[in-house]
C-alpha cells in the first residue's frame, strides 16, 4: 500500500516520526504534545525615587561676584543717553549676572537699585533711576532668572562721589544690587 504524502501528512512528519516496517509505512505520532512554556514572572524591579533633575551649574562668572550683602559687578550696566533702555554692550554683563543668580539659589530676593548723576532736575532723575532698575529687572527675568527682584530707584540722593566733576558724574550713575533675602 503506497502512501501519499500530502501537505497535511507533512506537517504530521515535523511533529511525529515515520518508520518503515516490511514494506509498508506507518506513521507514529509522538503522544506527548510538549507542554505550554510558562513564561517567568519579572523579578520585581526596585523603584529609584523620582528626583527632579537640577539644572547644571555652570561656571561662575569672573566679573560678578557675591560680596557680603552684594552682588557685585566689575563693569558697569550702560544705557542710552537720558534713558531707560539698556544698549547692547550690556547683553554679555547681564547674562553673567543672571547666570551667577542662576548659579546662587540661596539668595532669594535682591533689590535692584539705580542711581543717577546731579545733572538735570530731581524728579527727572529719581524717575528715570526707577526705570533703568524696572529695565534690568526684566532683563534679568528675560534670561531666566527666578529670584524675587524687587527695582527701586534712588535718583540722586546716593552718591559715591560728591564732587560735581565728569569723573564724579560718571561713577554715580550706576546700578547695585543688594541682596535683600539668603537662604542658608
Amino acid at each position: 500500500m503506497k502512501l501519499s504524502l500530502t501537505t497535511s501528512v507533512l506537517g504530521l512528519l515535523l511533529a511525529g516520526s515515520l518508520t518503515a516496517c516490511s514494506g509498508k509505512a506507518s506513521l507514529s505520532i509522538n503522544a506527548k504534545t510538549p507542554e505550554p512554556e510558562v513564561a517567568a514572572e519579572p523579578a520585581a524591579v526596585e523603584e529609584a525615587p523620582v528626583v527632579a533633575a537640577a539644572e547644571p551649574k555652570v561656571e561662575e562668572p569672573t566679573d560678578v561676584h557675591v560680596e557680603g550683602d552684594h552682588l557685585t559687578i566689575d563693569q558697569k550696566i550702560q544705557f542710552a543717553y537720558n534713558s531707560d533702555e539698556i544698549l547692547s554692550d550690556s547683553g554679555e554683563l547681564l547674562d553673567h549676572i543672571a547666570t551667577a543668580l542662576k548659579n546662587h539659589k540661596e539668595l532669594a530676593a535682591l533689590l535692584i537699585v539705580g542711581h543717577t548723576d546731579t545733572n538735570g532736575d530731581h524728579s527727572h532723575n529719581q524717575s528715570l533711576s526707577e526705570r533703568r532698575a524696572e529695565s534690568v529687572v526684566e532683563a534679568l527675568k528675560s534670561r531666566g532668572v527666578t529670584q524675587t527682584l524687587n527695582a527701586k530707584g534712588a535718583g540722586e540722593a546716593e552718591p559715591m562721589c560728591p564732587e560735581a566733576t565728569d569723573a564724579c558724574h560718571e561713577k554715580n550713575r550706576r546700578v547695585e544690587f543688594k541682596i535683600a533675602d539668603a537662604k542658608s
